[in-house]
């Protein structure tokens, strides 16, 4: 089983009461990595039928007991896949800006088969002078907040989302390292927002060290986020 967006030990804490009165002949196993908790539970005995039987009815419990984490059922359901599969179902479309991940988001979504059903594009507006003349974020609003901010992520998703004229548009600035270049935010600080048609969320991160487990780490976070906002809005 499939989980994105919480820690094995607050995955551990949810799960613990069911994991607790689980048969004795099912074991589960958590299998972290980087923004994603996988689940595997493993069934023992005699008797094929019965162990399938009991496997489908712990794992529909399981379901009720994470359904905004939960993702799939499968190795291969990878986020990724999952969005691409529920955008293009649902005929929703989605586009990018992007600043300190460089492109890896847009990365991600088009390398699955068949992304061109969804996806509309992407900007990435490293620089101010990008983000300014190309993206049309407000200068002042930088002057004011600096470019890591919640503020210049928000209008970063809301200038994409009108410039593609997309559903949803996804916007990440922040310190991927080193250096903190020109702002006072420490080095693996993210600020992600994704805009919608039904409104916008923003939200602050850190990701620590070194300069690749951030972009990862703020690449992954940004798909869950916009995975999570159409669900909550369906």
């Amino acid at each position: 089983v499939q989980t994105y967006g919480l820690g094995e030990s607050r995955v551990a804490q949810r799960l613990e009461d069911w994991e607790d009165n689980l048969p004795s002949f099912i074991k589960l196993a958590y299998l972290p990595s980087y923004g994603k908790v996988r689940l595997r539970l493993s069934a023992r005995g005699d008797d094929k039928e019965v162990l399938e039987k009991a496997l489908s009815n712990e794992i529909k419990k399981l379901e009720g007991l994470i359904p905004d984490i939960l993702v799939g059922f499968h190795q291969e359901e990878i986020l990724e896949v999952v969005l691409n599969r529920l955008f293009t179902e649902n005929q929703v479309t989605l586009s990018v800006a992007e600043s300190c991940t460089g492109g890896a988001i847009a990365s991600r979504v088009t390398a699955i088969p068949g992304a061109s059903a969804f996806f509309k594009g992407g900007l990435v507006a490293y620089s101010e002078e990008v983000k300014i003349n190309t993206l049309s974020v407000s200068e002042r609003i930088i002057r004011e907040h600096s470019v890591v901010s919640n503020e210049v992520a928000l209008e970063m998703a809301l200038k994409c989302r009108e410039k593609f004229q997309s559903d949803y548009a996804i916007a990440t600035t922040g310190n991927a390292g080193p250096t903190k270049d020109m702002t006072d935010k420490s080095v693996g600080t993210v600020f992600i927002a994704i805009a919608g048609p039904e409104g916008h969320v923003v939200e602050e991160f850190y990701f620590g060290k070194p300069r690749e487990k951030v972009i990862e780490r703020a690449s992954v976070k940004a798909l869950e986020m916009v995975r999570r906002e159409f669900l909550k809005n369906r």
